[in-house]
This record gives structure tokens, C-alpha cells and sequence, in this order.
């Protein structure tokens, strides 16, 4: 997939899931799928079913979703619905709340079902929403409201949230495009979901990073301030380090102190003549 093109100019799947609990890898499964695909704005197809977690829903989830043992007794299991979602995702960019919840849960499920994971990008609208809004409280709801898109309540059901974050995204974009950021490669690099198609990228820039400290060199990198502008700047690299799973370049500039900044923030690089 080319990835430098305009965010719109792609195929959106909003998609969201309801799930027995929040942890999928101590057993909590897929209850719900709810999920819009979107092309120049308009929903062009849905896709949307109950799935049989193959478990019991705990109370705790019910009160959440309203979701029950009885909803899901005769749903289809979710290896029985994975061909007919991965088909529904393909060649598209897939967009979600929070979006490493819900892709922690697909991917968990068809590795479990036997199947690849999906090769597809995919967008955490959560992550946007901080970047371009000074919230005290980023739930979905919340930012809806914010927005003046609902009245702050949501259904906590898969097809109303996919639809509500599907509206979310939408003002954001616009906010970002007034900051410059219009291409999905910079929107995958600033707010993409850590699948290897993301990391692949990132590793493109941390080679030339590496590149330039074993020369000696110096980078001009483009980056998206904590101004929230893209920006561009001349800095002599001094060392990569890593905390959790995140990538930090730290760096000199303008005779500045040295400086630290995470690699998804980072646009562009390019490896400059100039020697230290």
C-alpha cells in the first residue's frame, strides 16, 4: 500500500468491539463487532455481528455492554466470522478508539483461530484526540461532546461507538489538517497501532538515525512539535535509547542543552554532509 497519499483518499474501517473483560490475554474474548467502512467520507458498507466468546460474560461486562449469555448463545464463534472480517478489512485503514484494545483482540483471536494477522494499517483516533484537544477526560463520550457531535452518552455497543468514533475522526482530521498533517504515512508514524507495518517504517528512520551517529554526522529531521506544527530542524544526533516499547532520539540543536524526542514524533530524517 502506498502510504503517501492524502488520509481521504483511502478506504476507513471504524471498527469496535464489546468483549467479556479487558484482558484478552487472561481469557477475556470478542462478544461484539461493529464496524463502518468509509470512503470520501461516506459510509459505503457495515459490517456487524454478536459473537459467541466461548466463555461466560461476567456481570461486570454486562452492566458495560448489556450484552448476554442469551445474546450469544446461538452467534457464530469468532474463527467462524474471522474470513469474512479479514475480507471486510482488506486493503483499507483500519480506525479505532483506543485502537490497541481493540487490535490486541483481533490479532489475539486469529492467532488463537490459526489465521495471519491482519497486514493492514491502522489508526488509534484516542492517541489523535490527545494530540489535538486539552481535555481532562479523553473517553469517547467526552470527545464527542466536546465536539458537539452527541450529548456526551454512549451506547457501549460496537455499531453506535464505531459510528460515533467514525464521526470523532473526522472533526480531528480537520483540526489536523490546519497543522499540516494530511498524509496517512505521517498520521501512521504519529498515531499508528504497533503492527509490523508501522514498525517496519519506524526502522527505516532509526537506520538512518544509526546512520549519521556512526559518521559522525548531521540530521535534519521534520517532526511534529509539542506545539502541535510540524517543524524542521538541524541537530547533531548523540545516542538512541529505548524505555518500554517507544524509541527516544536524543540530540543537540542551536548550541541548545541536549534534548530527547520519541521517534514516532519524528516525520522525516535525512542524513546531512555536515560532520560534527
Amino acid at each position: 500500500m502506498d502510504l503517501a497519499k492524502n488520509i481521504e483518499e483511502y478506504d476507513l474501517v471504524f471498527i469496535d468491539l464489546e468483549t467479556t473483560g479487558l484482558d484478552v490475554i487472561m481469557g477475556d474474548a470478542i462478544c461484539e463487532i461493529g464496524a463502518f467502512k468509509v470512503r470520501n467520507r461516506k459510509i459505503i458498507d457495515k459490517f456487524h455481528t454478536l459473537v459467541n466468546p466461548e466463555r461466560s460474560i461476567p456481570l461486570e461486562a454486562y452492566q458495560v455492554h448489556k450484552i448476554s449469555a442469551a445474546d450469544v448463545k446461538f452467534a457464530p464463534s469468532f474463527r467462524k466470522i474471522a474470513p469474512k472480517l479479514v475480507s471486510f478489512a482488506a486493503d483499507s485503514v483500519i480506525c479505532a478508539y483506543n485502537a490497541s484494545f481493540d487490535m490486541g483482540f483481533i490479532e489475539h483471536q486469529l492467532k488463537a483461530a490459526g489465521l495471519q494477522p491482519l497486514s493492514v494499517p491502522a489508526l488509534d483516533i484516542l492517541a489523535m484526540a490527545r494530540d489535538a484537544l486539552s481535555l481532562a477526560r479523553y473517553n469517547l463520550g467526552n470527545v464527542a461532546q466536546v465536539l458537539q457531535l452527541t450529548n456526551g452518552t454512549t451506547a457501549h455497543r460496537a455499531l453506535e461507538d464505531a459510528m460515533v468514533s467514525y464521526r470523532v475522526f473526522f472533526k480531528l482530521v480537520d483540526i489536523f489538517k490546519e497543522k499540516n498533517i494530511e498524509y496517512l504515512s505521517d498520521f501512521l508514524c504519529l498515531y499508528g497501532f504497533s503492527n509490523a507495518l508501522v514498525k517496519f517504517h519506524d526502522n527505516q528512520k532509526l537506520a538512518l538515525i544509526n546512520q549519521a551517529l556512526a559518521s559522525e554526522k548531521h540530521l535534519e529531521i521534520t517532526y511534529f512539535s509539542e506545539h502541535a506544527h510540524i517543524e524542521k530542524a538541524t541537530i547533531i544526533p548523540l545516542r538512541v535509547l529505548q524505555e518500554n516499547c517507544y524509541f527516544y532520539l536524543l540530540y543537540q540543536a542551536q548550541e541548545q542543552s541536549s534534548r530527547r524526542i520519541r521517534s514516532n514524533r519524528i516525520l522525516g530524517v535525512k542524513v546531512l554532509e555536515e560532520r560534527r
